[in-house]
């Protein structure tokens, strides 16, 4: 279970042996994701986790995690952009969650480095690189601009 608290501060932790609904309703109720580990890699990063606790009621007790590994986590199942990912892709379909691409405000902004946080099909929710406070949006891939690395 992981997530951003009210002050956007990091929260993570794993669970084995609970409840999946009781989980489930932890998560919603504090606003934040559930993943599972199937990789060796997944369960490298889900070892550096504390251990979380559920209450009866469905509560629980997600402690604070440093950035880092936070970002790890995302790098794994997408979510927040952490660290803008170093490869730049060469095509549309190769595009995913932290890489930066250029993406269109409006008519009268322009285009603006941002940063991918979720990819379905036929669109992404980006994050401005430059102003991070603002509200995600919601472009069309197509309208995307990729960076030239040549």
């Amino acid at each position: 279970m992981f997530g951003l608290d009210k002050e956007r501060k990091p929260h993570a932790a794993r669970f084995t042996g609970e409840n999946d609904a009781l989980l489930a309703k932890a998560a919603a109720v504090m606003g934040m994701r559930l993943a599972v580990p199937v990789s060796k890699r997944h369960f490298e990063i889900v070892g550096k986790l504390p251990a979380g606790k559920i209450h009866a009621t469905g509560d629980g007790l997600v402690p604070n995690v440093d950035q880092a590994l936070y970002d790890q986590i995302n790098s794994l199942v997408g979510g927040e952009p952490g660290a803008i990912t170093a490869s730049l892709p060469k095509s549309p379909a190769q595009l995913a969650p932290g890489h930066l691409v250029i993406a269109p405000a409006s008519l009268e902004d322009g285009y603006w480095p941002a940063i991918i946080i979720k990819r379905s099909t036929e669109a992404v929710t980006l994050r401005w690189r430059d102003f991070p406070g603002e509200p995600e949006i919601v472009r069309p891939i197509s309208a995307l601009a990729l960076l030239n690395t040549e």
